[in-house]
């Protein structure tokens, strides 16, 4: 069985014109202009997307044929912004996008009574290496569903990662993201988690846990997802990797998460910058079904 799995097969070649144009600049807070790091900038049209470094820098490559398209700009803790290309065209010299930060209604929570237990929720397996995991670059999310629709009166109290020791660059930072269920896409939906929340593996892989009791966070009735996010922490993290199963070397971004043997369904949702949310399917080896599914846990405590 082929041992790891690339999240961009789907990804598009572009075939740049002549006509293309470097565009950079920054993302800053309106009120403040302080950078906004890791802000991202997609084109859904063009399946089209970057995402800006801890300065709030980012490197546009547009055409001038993208010009009646729209640019999305969007980061954690603030409203995304949607201007025209043709305005970064014009103004292609010395850009700075301003986003407002999001204002969040926050309900009380008082969680009462005696505790009734912790429960250990998403792709959990015993192992000290892994079984291969998910390459990427530095353009996407990997994000599993936590089903706590059993679990009512409930904190969540941590996330848990399994960064493969054989592959990639493991101590590299990337950032949690903790989302409720859009119920009308089934996709991850809404930040759950407000704040910018950094981490990064240990050098030498395998499960790491990132205490998140004391964000307070209520336990949606309807699951909730767990995702990492790598974001643009520099070149130093690229490597190159062998694949098999199309025979030549890949360069990717950043740690390796380890994927799963046992799940017999499929509860893990990538993210590319430019396409979206895209549940990830059963495919077939050796007339075999398997699943892709990442290791990531999260451990609630249910209260009476």
């Amino acid at each position: 069985m082929q041992k790891f799995f690339i999240l961009f097969f789907c990804l598009f070649f572009e075939i740049l014109s002549a006509q293309d144009i470097d565009i950079s600049g920054f993302i800053k807070e309106k009120e403040t202009e302080k950078a906004i790091p890791f802000a991202t900038i997609e084109i859904f049209s063009k399946k089209l997307g970057v995402a800006a470094n801890f300065q709030g820098k980012f490197l546009l490559k547009l055409s001038k044929s993208f010009e009646n398209d729209t640019l999305t700009i969007s980061s954690l803790g603030y409203e995304p912004k949607i201007i025209q290309v043709k305005w970064l065209l014009v103004n292609q010299s010395n850009v700075t996008i301003f986003l407002q930060p999001a204002s969040y209604l926050l309900k009380e929570v008082e969680i009462v009574g005696v505790p009734k237990g912790k429960y250990r929720l998403g792709n959990y397996e015993e192992t000290k290496k892994g079984y291969g995991g998910f390459l990427t670059v530095k353009k996407s999310q990997l994000a599993v569903f936590m089903d706590s629709k059993k679990y009512l009166n409930a904190k969540i109290l941590n996330a848990c990662f399994f960064i493969s020791k054989k592959s990639g660059v493991p101590e590299t930072p990337f950032r949690i993201r903790i989302y409720k269920l859009d119920k009308t896409t089934g996709n991850p939906g809404e930040d759950l988690l407000h704040e910018n929340l950094i981490v990064r593996g240990k050098h030498h892989g395998g499960w790491m846990t990132v205490d998140l009791s004391k964000y307070n966070l209520t336990t949606p009735v309807d699951g909730y997802f767990i995702a990492m996010e790598w974001i643009n922490s520099g070149d130093q993290f690229y490597y190159k990797t062998y694949i098999n199963i199309i025979n030549k070397y890949v360069e990717s971004y950043g740690q390796v998460c380890s994927s799963s043997r046992t799940i017999p369904f499929s509860n893990t949702w990538t993210y590319v910058l430019g396409t979206g949310w895209h549940k990830d399917t059963e495919f077939f080896h050796d007339k075999k079904i398997f699943y892709l599914n990442a290791m990531i846990t999260s451990e609630i405590e249910v209260f009476k």
